[in-house]
């Protein structure tokens, strides 16, 4: 069984770096820093899973990145996580429904390595030993 790929997706650098070292200890990690990086990525090599950001070259990118993978009959089925600071700045979840959120999880920033690993293979699974 080969080994699972992970898209993150997040314009943060130090965050994408921190993240990535702890996702490659179990999977593939591919990054992007905005929505429209990550549609290139997912067009030439469709991930086993997303983790997205909310806030990047707009504030609500990373919904509008859930709203379309949701729509596209090739992409809807692939897990997304929302991983996002968004909730401590502004409050998001007094605002806006969770059901309206278009993920599988949403996590919020700053998480600890070992709750990501857990939600990723709740997710997809555990790579093979």
């Amino acid at each position: 069984m080969a080994t699972k790929t992970v898209l993150l997706v997040d314009d943060d650098q130090v965050f994408v770096a921190a993240v990535s070292a702890v996702l490659e200890s179990r999977y593939r990690v591919q990054t992007a820093a905005n929505g429209t990086q990550a549609f290139e990525k997912i067009l030439q090599s469709p991930p086993d899973l997303i983790i997205l950001d909310v806030m990047m070259d707009y504030m609500s990118e990373g919904f509008d990145v859930a709203k379309k993978l949701r729509r596209d009959p090739e992409t809807k089925a692939i897990p997304l996580i929302m991983l996002t600071g968004v909730d401590e700045r502004y409050n998001f979840r007094e605002e806006v429904e969770e059901s309206w959120v278009p993920c599988d999880r949403f996590l919020e920033k700053p998480i600890e390595p070992e709750s990501l690993l857990a939600e990723v293979e709740a997710l997809i699974g555990s790579p093979p030993s």
